[in-house]
C-alpha cells in the first residue's frame, strides 16, 4: 500500500513529469504527496579564505525554489490530491535520503531521472542515482 509519496522538484521538465506521474499514483492509492524542493547554495570563497554567500544570488535560488513548488502545488490542487510542501537547504542527495525520509517515512519517492545539466552530473553525480541507491524506501525514476 502506498500512503505517502515524496516528489522532489527542481523546476526541470523531467521533475514536472515526475510530479504528474506521482499525482496519478496518489489518486490511484489515495495517497498524500510531499512536494520537496532543496536549495543548494553555491559557496564562494573570498580572499580572506572564509566562505561567503552573496545575498542576491541566494535570493534568486529561494525565488526559484518557491516557484518550482508553487507550480507543482497548482497541478496537485487541480487533481484534488492531499499534499504538504517543503523547501529545504543543503545537498539534495543527503536531504532527500536522510532528512525527508526520516521526517515523512514515505512509501515511495517519485523523481525525475535527470534534472541537472550533463556537466553537473559529471562533476558531482546524479541526485536521482544517489537517491535510488541510498534511500531507505522505494524510488521510482521518471524519464
Amino acid at each position: 500500500m502506498i500512503n505517502t509519496i515524496v516528489i522532489p522538484t527542481d523546476g526541470s521538465d523531467t521533475a514536472l513529469r515526475a510530479v504528474k506521474y506521482g499525482i496519478g499514483l496518489a489518486k490511484k492509492f489515495d495517497a498524500k504527496i510531499i512536494i520537496v524542493s532543496v536549495i543548494q547554495y553555491p559557496i564562494v570563497t573570498a580572499h580572506t579564505g572564509g566562505p561567503i554567500l552573496y545575498e542576491p544570488i541566494s535570493d534568486g535560488f529561494d525565488k526559484a525554489a518557491n516557484e518550482n513548488v508553487s507550480e507543482a502545488i497548482d497541478l496537485i490542487k487541480a487533481e484534488g490530491v492531499a499534499y504538504d510542501a517543503l523547501i529545504e537547504k543543503g545537498d539534495p542527495r543527503f536531504v532527500l535520503t536522510t532528512q525527508v525520509v526520516d521526517q515523512f517515512h514515505p512509501d515511495l519517492i517519485v523523481m525525475g531521472k535527470t534534472g541537472t545539466n550533463a556537466l553537473t552530473r559529471l562533476l558531482i553525480g546524479s541526485t536521482a542515482r544517489y537517491v535510488a541507491e541510498n534511500a531507505e524506501t522505494n524510488v521510482l525514476l521518471v524519464k
